[in-house]
């Protein structure tokens, strides 16, 4: 339909005379590159929402997409302030000057919705970063907790009751939180429930501590279906040595920011 819309308006770029179809045929080349590999990338984030490679690869593709889609727009803005003149002139028609505004208006609106999905990429890897870096953290603060417990026989029974009673008060909190930000109810917060609970069993972090993680997941704006298929790979990344964790920290990273 974009073709259609400025067949036979021309343009004038660097000195040089162009149909606009020819002038757009690179960027519209890049364009049409970009979303089919941003496809691919989105159905196999189906598969595994919390792959970090894929989210890394989406968001560097979301970027070079507004890029591409900035210049397209750049290159319409310069035909349309030559349009004006040809229009007076008789050189184009009113067709074809209201189907160039068309086509304005169509590419501002994409641009629009790329920025927004670049926005939303990077809160969502900046939120799993720091879900890695966070349960590290607080792994490493119940390891001194056992540590310290095992000191004395009577101290571990007691604290360990102490423990007992927080950690469930501290899973339902957490859950509650979950609840709140993600907007989960009936069913689908049991369902949370029952995954967190699963993540206590299955890692070496608490059932509070995936549902902490839950809750960054939900602050990123992950829905119910996939904080429950992406938990999973979650944890396993927070478990990670802290030289694995640098390792997945610059693989989210670096291909954002170089």
């Amino acid at each position: 339909m974009g073709a259609s819309r400025i067949q036979g308006i021309t343009v004038e770029i660097g000195g040089d005379t162009t149909k606009l179809t020819a002038a757009l045929k690179g960027v519209n080349g890049e364009i049409r590159t970009t979303q089919s590999q941003l496809r691919d990338v989105n159905n196999l984030l189906k598969l595994d929402p919390g792959n970090t490679e894929l989210l890394a690869q989406k968001h560097r593709l979301l970027a070079e997409a507004v890029r591409e889609t900035k210049e397209k727009l750049e290159t319409l803005k310069a035909a349309a302030e030559q349009a004006n003149e040809a229009l007076a002139k008789g050189e184009i028609t009113q067709e074809q000057y209201d189907g160039l505004q068309r086509e304005i208006i169509e590419t501002e609106e994409r641009l629009k919705s790329l920025e927004e999905q670049a926005n939303q990429s990077a809160v969502a890897v900046q939120k799993i970063a720091a879900v890695g870096e966070d349960l590290k953290n607080l792994g490493d603060k119940i390891s001194g907790v056992g540590t310290t417990l095992t000191k004395t026989v009577t101290t571990p029974i007691v604290g360990l009751g102490t423990v007992a009673v927080k950690t469930a008060a501290d899973f339902d909190t957490a859950m509650s939180q979950v609840g709140a930000v993600s907007g989960a109810t009936g069913k689908d917060l049991d369902a949370l429930r029952d995954k967190a609970r699963e993540m206590g069993s299955k890692t070496k972090f608490s059932a509070s501590e995936a549902a902490e993680a839950m809750n960054y997941m939900a602050m990123a704006g992950w829905k119910t279906s996939d904080m429950l298929s992406g938990i999973e790979g979650i944890m396993n990344l927070a478990a990670a040595s802290s030289n694995a964790n640098t390792n997945v920290s610059k693989r989210i990273c670096c291909p954002i920011f170089p």
